[in-house]
């Protein structure tokens, strides 16, 4: 009898720890999920932005107008902090991203300067006008850059945890690192 009993708590013993396992394993991958979401999400919304903040900078540099000037490059400065705060959450810590950055950098700095300054008064410069086309091109680039990677995210499929689970490996292993390599051009 002691036997029978030992045997019917070992099995209950079991049968919880399997269903704990189960409902641990459901939880993860939810989780793992929602983190691949939101980095779908934040990569394809910063590849929006960009698309935008290079129409909006085109747009700028067309403009003859000084009243709509103004408006237009705050316009800028805040599609510019939006894909920031884009690229703030995807997971490239360990990723030289410097190239985007320093370029959100210096148009958000440029644009938040003449937006907030009376262009009646202080109308833009030559020299402001040319650093204004240096970062249109820069912009250019960069979303051709993006487009590409995005073309490759889209084409093969890939997920953005591989990219956390290729940072923590060793560097030493060949994987497809297309995320990867192609942020290391961005």
């Amino acid at each position: 009898m002691l036997r029978g009993i030992a045997i019917a708590v070992l099995v209950v013993g079991i049968a919880g720890t399997a269903y704990w396992g189960y409902q641990e394993h459901r939880e993860k991958t939810a989780i793992l999920i929602n983190a691949e979401n939101n980095y779908q999400r934040a990569f394809h919304d910063l590849t929006y932005q960009i698309d935008l903040l290079n129409d909006k900078i085109g747009t700028s540099l067309a403009m003859n107008s000084k009243d709509s000037l103004s408006p237009q490059l705050a316009e800028v400065w805040k599609i510019t902090s939006e894909a920031h705060n884009d690229v703030g959450q995807l997971p490239l810590t360990l990723l030289p991203f410097n190239k985007t950055e320093e370029f959100l950098a210096n148009i958000g700095n440029f644009s938040y300067k003449a937006a907030v300054r009376d262009l009646d008064k202080e109308p833009l410069t030559d020299k402001e006008y040319e650093t204004l086309k240096v970062l249109y091109k820069q912009s250019g680039e960069i979303q051709q850059d993006l487009r590409q990677v995005q073309h490759m995210v889209l084409k093969n499929n890939l997920r953005w945890m591989d990219v956390e689970l290729a940072l923590a490996t060793e560097e030493g292993q060949q994987t497809d690192n297309t995320i990867i390599d192609g942020f290391k051009t961005v």
